[in-house]
């Protein structure tokens, strides 16, 4: 089991479980995953209407119990927890730690570049470590909304993360953890054009509609209007296969070495 909980709302924990999570599981297992949503104010994966990568099952704070049987079956994570923020993560971690793990649940702690990011993810990860025996092993966070996937700038980015040589920060990731694992997630429109689209930018990257093709038939019927319009999925199309090519597949082959720690 995968969870993902951030006690500050607004850093991404949908985007990274369902760009990133999702689709790594699906290729993984070669099967739908089941997306378990907990979350009693917003439902963000409400917006992925069409994807047909995961099972989604949205899941109420009074009925985290339901859980338990989950933690102690999914030994090979084909379960994505997407825990909303605030208070939500907060309980949710405790009424775990009522359970424990057995070593079989893996931690992602999403954060943003902002200071109120960096200390919500230290405070996260002291939850978690309260209930995991070899946390640091279990623990991943998830740089999102990266402008770039340059080591360099992502540690310039990132500063409640790596710290800084210059600039002081009491909430600098580095000072918690020794070594803390870590993947990129590039910002990018091609994110929200998928949402839009109700779909993950994997699966577009991965649908085989040939709209160049379609494009030329319409251009061919006088049909102008459907043209441009095949010819704008054909651009999207292209920057998703982008966007897997040079972001997705490099954290695919990270969580794959995460993963296969014990």
């Amino acid at each position: 089991m995968i969870i993902i909980p951030q006690t500050k709302g607004g850093v991404g924990k949908s985007t990274v479980a369902m760009q990133v999570i999702a689709p790594y599981l699906y290729k993984k297992h070669g099967k739908k995953i089941t997306y378990i949503e907990i979350d009693d104010e917003n439902n963000d994966s409400q917006s992925f209407t069409t994807t047909q990568i995961v099972n989604k099952r949205m899941l109420r704070t009074n009925k985290v119990s339901d859980l338990d049987e989950l933690i102690l079956m999914d030994d090979n994570h084909e379960i994505i927890i997407d825990v909303g923020g605030n208070k939500t993560s907060s309980l949710v971690l405790e009424e775990i730690k009522k359970v424990g793990s057995f070593g079989n649940l893996k931690w992602i702690i999403p954060l943003g570049d902002g200071e109120l990011d960096g200390k919500n993810a230290i405070a996260t990860m002291k939850k978690i470590r309260k209930i995991e025996q070899s946390p640091d092993e279990n623990i991943i966070f998830a740089l999102n909304r990266a402008i770039s996937m340059e080591k360099d700038y992502v540690e310039e980015q990132f500063i409640n993360f790596f710290g800084h040589k210059y600039l002081a920060s009491n909430t600098v990731m580095y000072d918690f953890m020794k070594d803390p694992k870590y993947f990129t997630v590039k910002n990018d429109k091609v994110i929200t054009m998928s949402r839009y689209l109700g779909s993950t930018v994997w699966e577009m990257a991965h649908n085989n509609t040939d709209f160049r093709e379609k494009a030329l038939k319409a251009k061919e019927a006088g049909d102008v209007a459907s043209a441009k319009k095949y010819i704008f999925f054909r651009r999207v199309q292209s920057e998703a296969q982008d966007y897997v090519l040079n972001v997705l597949n490099p954290i695919f082959k990270d969580l794959d070495k995460w993963l296969e720690k014990k």
